[in-house]
């Protein structure tokens, strides 16, 4: 018998803007209404199955507060709103934000919503707004207010609750009492969520643990300096090493928990699976008896020979005297089911699953003291499912529950049976995600971010040791300000990894937090809160063009030289709110001669579906602002050709011949077309787009830069 843990991780940041007391993003609701309630309300379905959740504070904070009707959400404010008083900026904000979400399986399956999103547009450039405004009548802004957050409810919502059954039925033409009635289900169906996992805990099917209160990365809090253990030559902040502040926010998530569900929690997912050996004193002081990161966290930790057989079983891990279990997720297991199985048929991706736990049962002894664990965000994968996940889970579900020869777990029961018998004598530093910390430090933004709340913490520390008689409810709120920026999401969105719709909310709420610090103290806002953390500015590719090129454009590597004195810029895998190893692009080079720029794409085809709908735009942004758009993947048989056209201008795109796509892609377009002088600077990015819709973007954020060359540039890089 071959034991199955399944472990859905379930977090939010801190929304509330402490300045105003406004949530100014509704994630906390959104997800409540799908992933929370399906995940847990579809196991009174199956009760042969057991999981185990772990659920944050911060979230758990701010689902408490919506209970408890202490919460001004500006989303469900503007969608309350009668859509005949709407004002102008309210409709702007109406077609700006609500259409997020995953367009494919959100959007597009309803006619009513994606015909607003067609009469809208795609992608809005700011001067068009006003004009946009008047083409949407007070009907149309209702029927946008209620599929927005009827498309939001996930299955359960739409099997439990009658208004939104009949919401989907109806498709358009919704009146305000239509409108009140779904927002009125979504209050209703949150404040079901924590009493449902409390119910199914008491009952003993699923297994409650909890992450540190506000999801910091506890390794960078406990000195931020270990960072370099993983990433030895990575450019760093001042040190920033405060682990009685580690201690707090796992102290004060056992505490919370307890007060919600009723009793401690025996396990924790640190922060994005990020560990390290000066952790474990402060989980076991708190209580925490076991612990769950990344297998590659396991395989830099062992040492000597193994093999994959070593993921599957627990571990005992020590360090100055405390000791605490820990299992290793599956890596590649967990990321089929939050990224592959979404794009493939139900019955299918469950069948798949379970041939590979099958194939792992087979390699292992035949005793049943091996487990699996497959760890994985809880609420963001159903979005891309086309049914919200209800299918896939269904069937694997039911096919778990018969299965004579797997059986789900709860991880705590397990290893009370089951307690690990090997010793690991070492536990590397480093999280999920390529076993280090790059994702949320180490670029410039995120290292000003950190020294942001550096810089914010001193100055509390030293305002209340030079003022002993300040009251303490005012320093408690001032702390509390200073945990929740120490989150691990406000990093995230940081530097040049991921993107997002709402990156300069998340800039924003993160320097609020630091600014309300000062307010509390009655001291003013420094000015380094007071700017935007994350602007746009150029990135710096991994080697910078040193000379004039002349390739061959035949969509082949000709020969080693050709582009060896271009620049060169190295992709990033990933973009989003979670964490995928695949891209559509290795790397960019990019060069030029006197008369033609040139880039060479090196684009990643594997794996990859519809390439025939797939195109790549170079966007030129300046000295001129133009656009080169040419297929992925050209249907066969047909010449190459690239279209280029002026953003803005009315004149028919521009059709080049100069292109060649086989292997890899290369292309020239003429200085004198894209309205480039010597010495001008040059600024662009690559996106990958389907139709007007940006799938992704190189680089995430900000733009690779170049000099125009004129007639003595070889002297002076020569010289140079």
């Amino acid at each position: 018998m071959l034991n199955l843990a399944f472990f859905w991780h379930m977090h939010q940041p801190y929304y509330r803007d402490p300045a105003t007391e406004e949530y100014t993003l509704p994630w906390v609701r959104l997800h409540a209404v799908k992933g929370y309630y399906d995940m847990i309300s579809i196991l009174a379905d199956y009760p042969a199955i057991e999981q185990n959740f772990n659920l944050v504070p911060s979230l758990l904070l701010q689902l408490r507060e919506y209970e408890g009707g202490r919460v001004k959400d500006v989303f469900f404010a503007h969608s309350r709103k009668n859509a005949e008083d709407l004002s102008l900026d309210e409709k702007k904000f109406l077609l700006a934000n609500f259409f997020m979400g995953n367009w494919e399986t959100m959007v597009k399956p309803y006619p009513g919503y994606f015909a607003l999103l067609a009469k809208r547009g795609y992608k809005v450039p700011e001067y068009r707004w006003d004009d946009i405004l008047g083409y949407f009548t007070a009907q149309d802004y209702r029927d946008l207010q209620v599929w927005f957050n009827l498309t939001w409810c996930g299955h359960r919502a739409r099997e439990k609750k009658a208004v939104v059954r009949e919401l989907l039925q109806k498709g358009r033409m919704f009146s305000e009492e239509d409108k009140n009635a779904l927002l009125d289900a979504h209050l209703e169906i949150i404040r079901e969520v924590i009493p449902l996992y409390r119910e199914r805990s008491r009952k003993g099917q699923i297994e409650l643990t909890a992450s540190p209160f506000y999801h910091p990365i506890l390794p960078l809090l406990i000195n931020s300096e270990h960072a370099r253990r993983a990433m030895p030559n990575v450019s760093l902040p001042p040190a920033f090493s405060h682990p009685e502040d580690a201690a707090v926010q796992i102290r004060r998530a056992v505490r919370f928990f307890e007060e919600t569900f009723g009793g401690k929690p025996s396990g924790m997912w640190p922060s994005e699976g990020s560990v390290s050996p000066e952790l474990i004193p402060l989980v076991r002081k708190a209580g925490i008896a076991w612990m769950a990161s990344d297998e590659g966290v396991l395989f830099r930790s062992l040492s000597g020979g193994f093999g994959r057989r070593n993921l599957y079983q627990p571990y005992r891990v020590s360090f100055q005297e405390a000791e605490v279990s820990m299992l290793f997720r599956d890596h590649n297991l967990s990321d089929l089911v939050g990224f592959t199985y979404a794009k493939n048929p139900a019955a299918a991706a469950a069948g798949d699953l379970l041939a590979h736990l099958e194939n792992i049962r087979k390699s292992l002894p035949d005793d049943d003291r091996h487990i699996v664990l497959i760890a994985l965000d809880g609420e963001n994968p159903w979005e891309a499912y086309p049914d919200g996940g209800k299918e896939f889970l269904s069937r694997l579900y039911e096919r778990l529950s018969l299965h004579p020869s797997l059986r789900t777990v709860r991880v705590a029961e397990f290893l009370n049976r089951f307690p690990p018998r090997d010793i690991l004598t070492h536990l590397h530093t480093g999280s999920w995600i390529d076993q280090n910390f790059h994702i949320w430090i180490g670029s410039p933004e995120e290292n000003h971010a950190w020294g942001c709340l550096g810089r914010t913490r001193d100055f509390l520390e030293k305002a209340v040791a030079e003022n002993p008689a300040l009251p303490p409810e005012m320093t408690e709120a001032a702390w509390e300000e200073i945990y929740a920026a120490e989150g691990s999401d406000w990093f995230w969105w940081f530097g040049d990894d991921f993107t997002s719709d709402n990156d300069e909310e998340f800039d924003r709420l993160f320097r609020s937090h630091l600014s309300q610090v000062h307010r509390l103290l009655g001291a003013p806002v420094p000015e380094y809160l007071a700017r935007p953390i994350a602007l746009p500015h150029e990135v710096k590719p991994a080697i910078e063009p040193i000379g004039l090129i002349e390739p061959t454009l035949d969509g082949r590597v000709t020969h080693f030289y050709e582009w060896r004195e271009a620049g060169y810029f190295a992709a990033m895998p990933a973009r989003g709110s979670m964490h995928q190893d695949e891209s559509f692009l290795q790397g960019l080079y990019y060069g030029f001669n006197l008369e033609n720029l040139y880039f060479r794409i090196d684009p990643i085809l594997r794996n990859r579906n519809h390439l025939d709908n797939l195109q790549f735009v170079v966007h030129l942004l300046a000295p001129a602002e133009f656009q080169i758009r040419f297929p992925v993947h050209p249907p066969e048989g047909e010449t190459g050709v690239f279209y280029l056209s002026r953003v803005g201008s009315s004149s028919p795109p521009k059709v080049f011949f100069s292109i060649g796509q086989e292997a890899i892609i290369e292309l020239a377009v003429p200085f004198r077309e894209i309205s480039c002088r010597p010495k001008e600077r040059l600024d662009f990015i690559l996106r990958v787009q389907k139709g007007e819709i940006e799938i992704e973007r190189y680089p995430r954020n900000g733009y690779l830069s170049l000099s125009v060359p004129d007639r003595d540039y070889e002297q002076a890089v020569w010289q140079v």
